[in-house]
């Protein structure tokens, strides 16, 4: 059987749906539309089917890693965020960076708002269709919490970047209506998300992360959505429940063993992400993320990993400028290719060499033993969610509710004492403010290069602060007008709308 590849064109709404199978290719067949006819939705396997395709969304696109039909993986992935703030630099969005972005710059522009459509549509097909499958209701329950997870999530991206988006819970087609879909007030979206991220929590088994969503998959992003709308009480219950729970827990086989594989099987820090499997869907990480100077760390991130005594390079007595690398928090090493450091079996990593003018290329996710050409040896998957995520959300939420508790303490010192890493606890006595600080800055080193950084500035209403001090190694600086906290929609969507007579649709205010 080959893998099948299903598409319609869509007025609002381009979809091409991958129904993923191991070790298949691509082959023609309905739109899916078309999908409830009698060829479909009628066995559990197809459910399953379905169900497959909906979660290949998670490594397309520029939001995620993205793998052609080749197995090339031709798009950039979710480090391409921090590219965007003070932790990266690429020349492929420069024009964002800088503050120069409009509705034709296209790459993470655009992408960031088709891949999340085309995934949205594809779960209201399904989430349409199900109920034709004969299913006990438990397990009926599961798959749609599953899918509305999904849905949930896309639209929690689309909300945090666009504001107002097109909200739909049912499948588009050609009809007038389809054509007419105006951009629905933000509130109403999250409240939706809310609605999706619940019913999956509610729904989905209590268990461990195996490459299907779980409960605690879904706590955890209803967390991430409380403490956007800093609602800390209930982000801080929330992670609770996590927590208490215990399903989860650090993994302690080392922080590096987080990104690689067999490290990834089982481990039971991973709480969402999105998998890979040689040889047809293989990740790009290996290849595009470290001999690719498109993407580089940068020496504003480099040079806040503290030394191994718990101080910053300015104070520390342990911080040689002759090896500036040394005697510093082990996850510096494990997250960046520092200059002198052996990669690709044995090759001193030089940056001129490499094009990086950073001074620097990712480390993170890289197995540089196993990078080719096009490294179709490479399968790690992609982490969105850990749980030492949950636990720094937790600390964050829980400070801001009753300062600096000893909860707060610990969730922070068990993340910075994890296996491998052992760095000191934080000094005792902190105030709210102070470990804020310490919070964010723990953040910003833990999840480094991990997509987080740009939506945690956004949030943290830090943007314009940061973002202009930073200067890029081709000399620009970084700007991020008021206008930018929320980008405009694809000019073919509004092209699309003003061809449909859609007055509705309108594009993002100061675009």
């Amino acid at each position: 059987m080959k893998m099948q590849r299903l598409s319609i064109k869509l007025p609002l709404i381009a979809t091409v749906l991958f129904l993923c199978a191991c070790g298949k290719k691509f082959l023609d067949k309905n739109p899916p539309d078309q999908l409830s006819s009698a060829n479909f939705w009628k066995t559990q396997a197809d459910a399953d089917q379905a169900l497959t395709s909906i979660y290949s969304y998670l490594i397309q696109g520029y939001n995620y890693t993205s793998s052609t039909n080749t197995g090339q993986g031709w798009g950039a992935g979710t480090p391409y965020w921090e590219t965007l703030t003070d932790n990266a630099y690429s020349g492929a969005f420069g024009t964002i960076a800088t503050g120069d972005i409009e509705p034709t710059s296209g790459t993470i522009q655009s992408d960031a708002y088709n891949t999340p459509y085309k995934a949205i549509q594809d779960c209201n097909v399904f989430l349409t269709n199900i109920g034709r499958i004969p299913l006990d209701q438990p397990t009926m329950n599961r798959y749609i919490g599953e899918v509305r997870f999904i849905r949930g999530y896309y639209y929690f991206l689309l909300e945090q970047i666009y504001g107002d988006v097109v909200l739909t819970t049912r499948p588009l087609g050609k009809d007038s209506a389809s054509f007419k879909l105006p951009r629905t007030a933000k509130s109403i979206v999250i409240d939706s998300v809310f609605a999706d991220f619940n019913f999956a929590a509610a729904n989905l088994p209590n268990t461990a992360y195996a490459g299907h969503v779980v409960r605690g998959t879904a706590l955890g992003y209803l967390t991430k959505l409380y403490l956007t709308l800093q609602r800390w009480q209930e982000a801080a219950a929330t992670a609770q429940s996590i927590i208490s729970e215990a399903k989860f827990s650090i993994y302690t086989g080392g922080y590096r063993g987080l990104f690689l594989k067999p490290g990834q099987n089982n481990n039971p820090e991973i709480m969402f992400s999105g998998r890979y499997q040689t040889p047809n869907a293989y990740s790009p990480a290996d290849y595009l993320y470290t001999y690719s100077s498109s993407f580089q760390p940068v020496s504003y991130l480099v040079n806040d990993y503290e030394c191994t005594d718990g101080l910053p390079i300015t104070t520390s007595p342990l911080y040689k400028a002759a090896t500036p690398y040394n005697n510093r928090d082990p996850r510096l090493l494990a997250t960046i290719l520092t200059p002198g450091v052996l990669y690709k079996g044995g090759i001193p990593f030089v940056p001129a060499q490499l094009g990086a003018s950073a001074g620097f290329l990712n480390k993170k996710g890289v197995d540089s033993t196993r990078a080719t050409v096009i490294g179709t040896q490479s399968d790690q998957d992609w982490v969105y969610l850990r749980y030492a995520e949950v636990l720094l959300m937790y600390a964050e939420a829980q400070n801001e509710v009753g300062g600096p508790t000893a909860d707060v303490y610990s969730a922070v010192n068990t993340v910075r004492a994890r296996p491998g890493v052992g760095m000191p606890a934080l000094p005792a006595g902190l105030s709210q403010d102070s470990m804020r600080t310490r919070i964010r800055h723990e953040r910003r080193i833990e999840l480094a290069l991990e997509g987080q950084r740009y939506f945690d500035l956004k949030r943290w209403r830090m943007d314009r602060v940061i973002i202009p001090t930073i200067k890029d190694p081709s000399g620009a600086l970084r700007t991020f007008p008021l206008r930018d906290t929320l980008w405009p929609v694809p000019q073919s969507e509004i092209d699309l709308a003003r061809t449909y007579n859609n007055p509705a649709f309108t594009q993002t205010p100061g675009y």
